[in-house]
């Protein structure tokens, strides 16, 4: 079983995979980080990103597997689509745990993109952890 981290190439993974590995532990569980992105294929950027992410994990106490996986953002509410497909996934590989990002979005950004994380809080079978952007490292002791 493990604790799925979504994580995407914005520059808060660090603080998400931060919190996941706290949980992963406290929870004796592994981690399947999936780097979310709308290339069908790994690009340069991709394999950079993976790179970045595959250092900062390196010295996590708790096993990790990493996955590409490529999520359809075209359309309205393309933030609503991504929360839908996380939640198949989630039910698709053994996880017992979902931990993902939230940024704060306006009123005309949320009705036109939909909100991610809670559309995983609201369909997935398992806890969810959201964690939001004010989140600091080192800022809590889990």
């Amino acid at each position: 079983m493990s604790i799925l981290v979504a994580i995407g190439n914005d520059g808060r993974f660090e603080e998400v995979l931060t919190v996941a590995m706290q949980l992963a532990t406290g929870l004796d569980e592994g981690l399947y980080v999936a780097h979310l992105t709308e290339n069908k294929s790994a690009s340069a950027d991709d394999r950079s990103f993976r790179d970045n992410v595959q250092s900062f994990l390196s010295s996590a106490d708790v096993p990790v597997e990493f996955s590409l996986e490529h999520l359809n953002r075209s359309g309205l509410r393309s933030g609503t689509a991504v929360g839908k497909q996380l939640v198949d996934l989630a039910s698709d590989v053994e996880i017992e745990h979902i931990v993902i990002g939230h940024r704060s979005k306006n009123r005309l950004a949320a009705v036109r993109e939909g909100h991610t994380g809670f559309v995983v809080a609201e369909g997935a079978a398992v806890p969810v952890t959201i964690v939001p952007e004010a989140v600091e490292l080192g800022q809590h002791t889990w």
